[in-house]
């Protein structure tokens, strides 16, 4: 039997891991709950911390709830679903305020040496009641017979029949799927030739397969997948990225969703925000920011500039509030969809460009006599925008608003912004993505006078 240790938990740290101390060396465990007595397992040792598992709850939190997933602590999915949501909320916040602290108070400084602010506006905004069945997209991987999610730090499948976190009708939609690839022809013919099921329901229901070859019966399976109504429209990912239409339903005038008031095409591979009304709540949380400072100024603003903005999901918000507005996006497919994005909600004041933003980025600040943003929107990948900072700084925008997925990327990135002249004046913090680690964020810079 490997040795075990006995552990108090004290607190809960970045990646959800539960924090305590074995002979003052730093202990994270995974799935541990504040105030749990535990016996645990060290899995990987450092210097001056450790990894654990827990082989024994000694002592279960009065904070520990059962958790409602048979599959939690296997699938690599949920990570707070052992205590109640608004001890989560708790934590969440604790943890970003105790990261940004790190990063803005260096060797004992005052916070005003960087923000010049005593205070910065950090407030979270929770999913309420809705912190399950939220997810209007979720992606299965396939290991036949097992259809489901990864097992938490492993490419092993957990079989999942349903998922606590997706909608109702998505759950729906892997009931029929599941059934119908449990049976003959289809579980030989079929389910050996896929790697994977995405399923969205964003207002239409749709399915992606992932194909790793193409059996003549896929197409018939397809048509099966539509006869039970399963899905509005099924789509077929091919290995190399090809994806073709199978079956559609929907007319094309229809094939779209909303969010707030506007319209969204759905063509594939569009890029769905899982969780709608928090997506609706980051935006609410931007558009009243601009309200207030367009106010303030007493005017629009002239050029905005929207860096990563994909198929215009904040991009179009902007309109209200600047003359002219570019969208800059990598992916040639995410532009054509803006594009028709535009046309479907009558907007004439957006201009998007396919380029990658470090690129465009530097040429701008090239030509920076030329034209320049009043403001920008940044909404990168979750690795941030590190190298770019100075040069987005160069073009010396007015405002900045960084919408951010991961909290040790962003802070890295603000904390160049304010040493290139900026002030973060507030961040709001937002669970799109309640039982997980993690957080959606946008902070809120502006320009310093002084500098």
């Amino acid at each position: 039997m490997p040795e075990t240790e006995t552990i108090h938990i004290d607190s809960l740290a970045y990646g959800g891991w539960g924090v305590g101390r074995i002979n003052s060396k730093v202990v994270f465990v995974g799935y541990a709950v504040p105030e749990d007595v535990l016996k645990i397992e060290i899995s990987d040792e450092h210097k001056s911390y450790a990894f654990a598992r827990i082989v024994e709850i000694t002592e279960p939190s009065p904070k520990r709830i059962p958790a409602v997933c048979p599959h939690f602590g296997v699938c690599g999915g949920c990570g707070y679903l052992n205590m109640p949501y608004e001890e989560e909320i708790y934590w969440k916040t604790e943890i970003f305020k105790k990261e940004f602290k790190k990063i803005f108070t260096p060797k004992g400084e005052n916070i005003n040496s960087f923000s010049e602010k005593q205070e910065i506006d950090i407030k979270i905004c929770s999913s309420g009641d809705n912190y399950l069945n939220y997810r209007q997209k979720i992606g299965l991987k396939i290991y036949p017979p097992h259809i489901g999610f990864y097992k938490k730090l492993t490419h092993h499948v957990t079989d999942i029949e349903y998922c606590y976190l997706a909608k109702e009708s998505i759950n729906g939609m892997l009931r029929e799927i599941r059934s119908l690839l449990s049976k003959k022809p289809w579980k030989d013919a079929v389910l050996n030739s896929l790697s994977s099921i995405t399923l969205t329901d964003a207002g239409l229901k749709n399915i992606i397969f992932g194909v790793k070859n193409n059996p003549p019966e896929l197409n018939n399976f397809s048509k099966e997948v539509m006869k039970i109504k399963a899905a509005d429209n099924i789509f077929f990912e091919f290995p190399d990225k090809k994806i073709v239409t199978a079956q559609n339903t929907v007319k094309r005038d229809n094939n779209y969703f909303t969010v707030n008031d506007k319209k969204f095409s759905y063509d594939l591979p569009t890029f769905i925000q899982v969780n709608k009304k928090q997506n609706e709540n980051i935006i609410a949380a931007v558009t009243e920011y601009l309200k207030d400072v367009t106010a303030e100024r007493g005017q629009n603003f002239l050029n905005a500039l929207d860096l990563y903005c994909g198929y215009g999901n904040i991009t179009l918000f902007l309109t209200r509030f600047a003359a002219n507005i570019t969208g800059v996006e990598s992916s040639g497919f995410s532009v054509k969809l803006g594009e028709k994005n535009l046309a479907l909600n009558g907007i004439d004041n957006i201009k998007f460009i396919k380029s990658d933003v470090a690129e465009f980025v530097s040429a701008a600040n090239i030509t920076r006599n030329k034209k320049t943003y009043d403001l920008i929107v940044l909404d990168p990948p979750r690795a941030g925008v590190k190298g770019l900072v100075p040069k987005i700084a160069g073009l010396c925008p007015e405002y900045v608003i960084y919408v951010s997925c991961d909290t040790m990327t962003l802070l890295r990135d603000l904390k160049i912004f304010v040493e290139t002249g900026y002030i973060v004046e507030k961040i709001n913090l937002v669970d799109m993505f309640p039982r997980t680690f993690h957080l959606e964020h946008i902070a809120f810079l502006k320009k310093s006078p002084n500098k």
